[in-house]
Formats: C-alpha cells, sequence, structure tokens
C-alpha cells in the first residue's frame, strides 16, 4: 500500500508541476479533469443510480463548467446560461419517461456533488489569475499535500488519539499535529525556494505561517467531509483510479477546502 502511494505521487506530481508550467489553460484542463472525475465518483456512490444514467453525464458537465467559468474571461461570460440550461436539464430528468423514474435523492446527491466539487476546485483557478498566481497555487497546493502527507505517517507511526472516530478510523490527533508542523516548515521553505530561485514571492513569512494553519485546518475539514460523504452510502473508497489512494476525490478531497479558502484570504489581504 506505501509503494503504491509512493509511486502515484512520483506519477502524478509531475503532472501537476507540468500543468501549471504550461499556462492557465493547461491548469485550467487539469482542474477540469480532476473536476469530472471526482464528480463522476461521487455519483457512482448515490443510491440506485446507474453509472450509465444520463443524469450522472448531466452533472459531470455542471461540474466541469463550474471550473471552466473561471478559467478565462470568455467563460465568465457564458457559464451562467450554459450552467442553467444543465441544471434545468437535470431537473426535466426528474419526469417520468419510458418507465424510468429518478428520485429527488438521486438529483440531490449527483447535482450536490457536482456543485461541491465544481464550485470550490474552480476557486484554484480564481487563485491562478491573481497576480503572482502560479506562485500562490504552488504555496497552496504544496502546503497541502505537506499537510497531508505528514498527517499521514505521523499517525501511522504514533497515532493515539482518534481525532473523528464516527467519520474516520485512521484520523489521530498525532497525525493532525505532525501533518500542522510539517506544513509550517514546509510552507516557509517553498516561500524560501521562491525567494532564492523564483525572484520573488508576494507573501510574508508571517502570512505564510497563518496561511499555513489555516490550511492545514481546511485540509483536515475537507478530509473529514468526504469521509462523512463515503460512510452516509456506506463506502469505504470514493474509486480506484489511484493505487495506494483510492480514488481521485480521496486524494483532491482537501484540495476542494485549501483552494477557496486560500483565495479569499489573499483576496481580502489585497482588496
Amino acid at each position: 500500500m506505501l509503494r503504491l502511494r509512493v509511486l502515484t505521487a512520483v506519477v502524478g506530481l509531475p503532472v501537476i508541476v507540468l500543468s501549471l508550467a504550461l499556462g492557465a489553460y493547461s491548469f485550467g484542463l487539469f482542474l477540469c479533469v480532476v473536476a469530472a472525475v471526482c464528480t463522476f465518483e461521487l455519483c457512482r456512490l448515490a443510491p440506485a443510480l446507474s453509472q450509465r444514467d444520463g443524469l450522472v453525464v448531466v452533472a459531470v458537465l455542471f461540474a466541469v463548467v463550474l471550473v471552466a467559468a473561471r478559467v478565462t474571461p470568455q467563460a465568465v461570460a457564458v457559464a451562467p446560461l450554459v450552467a442553467t440550461m444543465l441544471l434545468v436539464l437535470s431537473l426535466l430528468m426528474l419526469l417520468s419517461v419510458s418507465g424510468l423514474r429518478r428520485t429527488f435523492m438521486q438529483w440531490s446527491w449527483t447535482m450536490a456533488g457536482a456543485l461541491y466539487v465544481g464550485w470550490l476546485l474552480g476557486h484554484w483557478a480564481g487563485l491562478y489569475a491573481l497576480p503572482s498566481g502560479r506562485d500562490l497555487v504552488v504555496f497552496g497546493m504544496f502546503t497541502t499535500f505537506f499537510y497531508d502527507t505528514f498527517a499521514y505517517f505521523t499517525g501511522r507511526a504514533i497515532g493515539r488519539h482518534k481525532l473523528a472516530p464516527g467519520l474516520s478510523a485512521g484520523k489521530t490527533w498525532e497525525g493532525a499535529a505532525g501533518g500542522l508542523v510539517m506544513a509550517i516548515a514546509g510552507s516557509l521553505l517553498i516561500r524560501a525556494a521562491f525567494l532564492k530561485w523564483g525572484g520573488g514571492f508576494p507573501l510574508s513569512a508571517v502570512f505564510v505561517v497563518v496561511a499555513a494553519v489555516l490550511i492545514s485546518l481546511a485540509a483536515q475539514t475537507g478530509d473529514l467531509v468526504e469521509s462523512a460523504l463515503k460512510r452516509s452510502a456506506g463506502a469505504k473508497d470514493a474509486g480506484g483510479i489511484l493505487p495506494g489512494h483510492g480514488g481521485m476525490l480521496d486524494r483532491f478531497d482537501s484540495i476542494l477546502f485549501t483552494g477557496p479558502m486560500l483565495y479569499y484570504m489573499i483576496a481580502l489581504v489585497t482588496a
């Protein structure tokens, strides 16, 4: 399991870095792919709903539109119309046709899942569009990864006190503390690297430490929220696309919360 997790990280991290290096469109495409896969995984958990149901397709498209709306000004102009059309279409699909009956619970699960994934993930595209946005995205994502990785390893090594036993048996207070310490240290290392080799960094050391603490809290919250969703559906993992991690949503659940937190934190400070 551990070797699979490491192998997935070795392959996945360069993909993220490459999408960032190639520009806003490539990073936007990466986010759209992540949104599509995560939403599909959520739809798989919907009660008594076939993966081939048209409602799943509409939900995936809805999530992708919500992300794409933040990538370019042109997309912002047409996204509300497309999102509205998809929302109305999803409601029309509740009408009984040819004996096929969909429940409001199925509609709520799929469309709320698309909103949960697409709206929150789209903030990373908004963050990229800010001044020094690419550096901020690198800072936010890798600080999140620092927290997730070291919370996992610390919890496995010395974890004793359960953080939220009703939601996730593997999460511990010791793991959360280890993740927090490494998130702070890692965020300062990222800032130092940008200052030395990148020509500068827009955030002060104090801001970076505060951001790292809030990112840690947001990351843990995102993880627990996804655990609650899986528990309500009676599932251990959202999927199996990432060896050692489970589904795409299992790996990016914390990212869904840390992106909006960092985006609004910076937007409020620079306003």
